[in-house]
C-alpha cells in the first residue's frame, strides 16, 4: 500500500510538472508568436505583394484567389493605399503589379462627341494631365485607364466598395456610366459631366512600409521628407497662413493650390460681365485680389494666367482665353473640381458662368447669383516646409 501511495505521489508530481511545462511552452509560444507578428520589421521583410499575400494576412485582407491573381472582396474596408498624394483602392494584384483605382473622382469631364474611348477627352486628360503628376518610377506601366466590366464584376459590381457617385467606365473601347447605385448604363449622350476615376499599375515589389489598409491608416509604399514646395505632389495638403490648401497643379515656376474651406462670405461673380476681372469693384475677381489677398503674403505668390475660356466638349477649350491675377478659381479640367460645391468656376457659358451645384454637378449660373467661394493661388517653389506629412490630418506647414 505504501508503495502504491508513493507511486501515485510521484505520478502526480510528474503529471503536474508536465502540465505546467505544457502551459508554459504553449502560452510562451503564443506570446512570442504574436509579439513577433506585431513587431517584426515588415518594411524590411515584405514587398507590398508579399505583405498582402502572406498566409497570415490573406484572410484578414479578404483576398480571393483567381488563377494567378488576387482580388479584394466586395466588402473590403482595408484596401486603401496612399500614393503620390492621392488615395486609392486596391482592386487586385498579380505576380508583378497592384492595380489601384482612385477612391474618388480626381476630376469631372464630358466624355466627348462619340462613345469611343480612344477618341475621348477623358483618355486625353488621363494621359496628358493626370499621368504627369505621378511618381512614374513606382509604376510597372505608363498605362492609365478606366474601369471595365470584367474587373467591376470580379470586385462585386453594384455591391462593391466602388459604388458612389456617377463615374465613367470604358469597356471594349466603349464609354459607359456607372451610376450612383452601381448600375452600368449606356449614356443617352456623351456630353454628361461625370467623375473620372483612373486605374494605375503600381510596382508590386515596392516595399510595404506601414498601414493596415483602412482609410484612416492606408498602406504606404513611399515616404519622403519634403523640404520645399517644389517637392510636393498634386493631391497633398498644406497649411499656409493658417489656412488649409490642397495642391491641384505643378509647373516649372509654381504650385497651384485650392483653399479647402470656403470663405465665410458668399459672393456674386459680377454685376454684368461673366469675364473674370480684377478691376471692377463689384466683381468677385476684385474682391479676391483686394480683400482676400491681404490674408496671404503676396511675396510668396506667383502672378498667374487663369484659364477662363468657354467650355463645350473639350477641356482644352478653356485655355483659349486667359487673365492674369494673383488669386483665381478652379477651371474645368482642374483636379478636385467637385470639392467646391455651390461655387463658381472661371469658365463662361454663353452669357452665364459655369458653376458646381450643391450635388457636385456642372451647371450654368447667372453672374449675379451669390455662391460660395473657394480661392486658388499659385505659390513659389522655394517656400520652406517646416513640418507635416502632406495628408489631410497632418498637412505640410509652409512658410512659417
Amino acid at each position: 500500500m505504501k508503495n502504491i501511495k508513493k507511486y501515485l505521489k510521484i505520478a502526480y508530481i510528474v503529471g503536474s510538472i508536465c502540465f505546467l511545462s505544457f502551459m508554459v511552452i504553449f502560452y510562451g509560444y503564443r506570446l512570442v508568436h504574436f509579439y513577433i507578428k506585431e513587431h517584426k520589421p515588415k518594411d524590411v521583410t515584405y514587398s507590398m505583394i508579399g505583405y498582402l499575400t502572406d498566409k497570415e494576412n490573406l484572410i484578414d485582407n479578404k483576398l480571393l484567389k483567381d488563377g494567378d491573381s488576387y482580388y479584394f472582396r466586395k466588402d473590403a474596408k482595408n484596401n486603401y493605399l496612399y500614393f503620390s498624394g492621392l488615395m486609392y483602392r486596391i482592386l487586385y494584384l498579380d505576380e508583378n503589379s497592384i492595380y489601384l483605382m482612385a477612391d474618388e473622382a480626381v476630376t469631372n469631364l464630358k466624355y466627348g462627341i462619340t462613345n469611343e474611348y480612344d477618341k475621348s477627352n477623358v483618355k486625353d486628360w488621363l494621359e496628358n494631365v493626370y499621368l504627369k503628376n505621378l511618381d512614374r518610377n513606382s509604376l510597372t506601366s505608363d498605362k492609365v485607364y478606366l474601369l471595365n466590366k470584367e474587373i467591376y464584376q470580379k470586385v462585386g459590381a453594384n455591391e462593391s466598395y466602388l459604388v458612389g457617385k456617377d463615374f465613367w467606365m470604358a469597356d471594349d473601347n466603349q464609354g459607359l456610366i456607372v451610376d450612383e447605385d452601381g448600375n452600368i448604363k449606356i449614356p443617352s449622350n456623351y456630353e454628361s459631366f461625370l467623375g473620372v476615376r483612373p486605374i494605375i499599375e503600381l510596382n508590386g515589389y515596392k516595399a510595404y512600409l506601414k498601414g493596415d489598409g483602412t482609410k484612416d491608416n492606408p498602406y504606404l509604399v513611399q515616404t519622403y521628407d519634403a523640404k520645399t514646395t517644389s517637392e510636393l505632389y498634386v493631391g497633398e495638403y498644406i497649411s499656409y497662413k493658417e489656412q488649409l490648401f490642397r495642391v491641384i497643379a505643378k509647373s516649372d515656376t509654381s504650385i497651384k493650390v485650392l483653399k479647402v474651406d470656403k470663405l465665410d462670405t458668399p459672393y456674386i461673380f459680377g454685376k454684368k460681365s461673366n469675364v473674370y476681372n480684377v478691376t471692377t469693384k463689384t466683381d468677385l475677381g476684385y474682391y479676391l485680389n483686394n480683400t482676400y489677398l491681404p490674408t496671404l503674403n503676396q511675396d510668396d505668390l506667383v502672378l498667374t494666367e487663369w484659364d477662363i475660356g468657354d467650355y463645350h466638349i473639350d477641356y482644352k477649350e478653356v485655355k483659349m482665353n486667359k487673365v492674369s491675377s494673383y488669386v483665381g478659381l478652379l477651371s474645368i479640367g482642374d483636379y478636385f473640381i467637385t470639392s467646391v460645391p455651390n461655387s463658381f468656376l472661371l469658365n463662361v457659358s454663353g452669357s452665364n458662368i459655369y458653376s458646381i451645384s450643391k450635388e457636385g454637378y456642372l451647371m450654368a449660373s447667372k453672374v449675379n447669383t451669390s455662391l460660395d467661394v473657394y480661392p486658388v493661388i499659385s505659390l513659389k517653389l522655394d517656400l520652406e516646409i517646416t513640418s507635416g506629412d502632406g495628408m489631410m490630418n497632418n498637412p505640410y506647414v509652409v512658410g512659417e
